[in-house]
């Protein structure tokens, strides 16, 4: 499947990252804007933030949990004002990088540093306290569960492969695996992005310079978006809708990922219907 449109839902952002959706609400963080956006029916609201957000997601009580980008720190969000929800100070050294929230209330969160100096993983249980369940990630970016919660798959961004855990009882990860490898199957400028699971076992995952959203099972490539831009994230959204994130160079002399640290990029974030999202075949 190919597209160049869909349902553009706002295209005015530095770059986005983690769209998310929940109760007919499409939040994206504005990661180079340092924003957070609230798509509602009735309109756009724009959240100025002091500190960017990285990686988002719900918690139980239906609070917006995100990673501050550039401080150690999670915090959440009721949709008015910001609250502390795990302290990081003298765990973390690099920033924080995607998320995501188990049924429990169980956060998994992405310490990344520079393509070549391996980052983490780690884990904030219900009451905030946070541990490093893994280590040696090359750029953990996307994060999803897949079989009910038992499988954990991390984004190695700059390995270009997707990297398989288990789950423990106790939060732990452990029996790592590689996933899916994307050098090997497609090239090099396939490096995992975001990402995000489907109930039938599948991931779609956005695959960075190779202009295209992925989605993968069981080893095998089973239906690709090539779009316009560099592929950042992606989320399901609303009957049977995926939500896509692209940016491209305002400069097209200038490398997406250049220009996005110069403030010279224009993100936007689509939804659109694949032909085989509720494809269980």
């Amino acid at each position: 499947m190919t597209t160049t449109g869909g349902r553009v839902l706002v295209d005015d952002l530095r770059w986005a990252e983690s769209p998310r959706f929940r109760d007919g609400v499409v939040w994206v963080s504005d990661t180079q804007g340092s924003r957070l956006i609230e798509i509602r029916p009735e309109g756009t609201r724009v959240h100025q933030l002091d500190t960017a957000v990285n990686g988002t997601g719900f918690l139980p009580s239906g609070e917006l949990v995100a990673a501050r980008m550039h401080a150690a720190r999670v915090d959440r969000f009721d949709g008015e004002r910001w609250a502390p929800h795990a302290d990081l100070t003298g765990l973390v050294t690099g920033r924080l990088g995607d998320l995501i929230v188990l049924p429990d209330g169980t956060v998994y969160v992405d310490e990344v540093h520079s393509p070549d100096l391996p980052g983490r993983l780690l884990r904030i249980d219900p009451e905030g306290r946070a541990s490093v369940v893994a280590e040696d990630l090359m750029f953990p970016n996307g994060l999803v569960l897949l079989d009910d919660g038992a499988t954990l798959l991390v984004a190695e961004t700059f390995a270009g492969r997707i990297t398989a855990f288990s789950v423990d009882a106790d939060g732990g990860v452990s029996d790592r695996r590689t996933w899916f490898d994307l050098w090997a199957e497609l090239g090099k400028p396939f490096r995992p992005d975001g990402a995000c699971g489907l109930p039938d076992g599948s991931a779609w995952v956005a695959a960075t310079d190779g202009n295209a959203f992925l989605r993968l099972r069981d080893g095998v490539l089973v239906d690709r978006i090539d779009v316009d831009g560099f592929a950042i994230a992606c989320w399901p959204g609303a009957d049977g809708e995926l939500l896509l994130t692209t940016a491209t160079s305002l400069d097209p002399a200038v490398p997406v990922m250049e220009a996005a640290h110069q403030q010279g990029t224009r993100a936007r974030a689509v939804a659109v219907r694949p032909s085989t999202f509720d494809d269980e075949g």
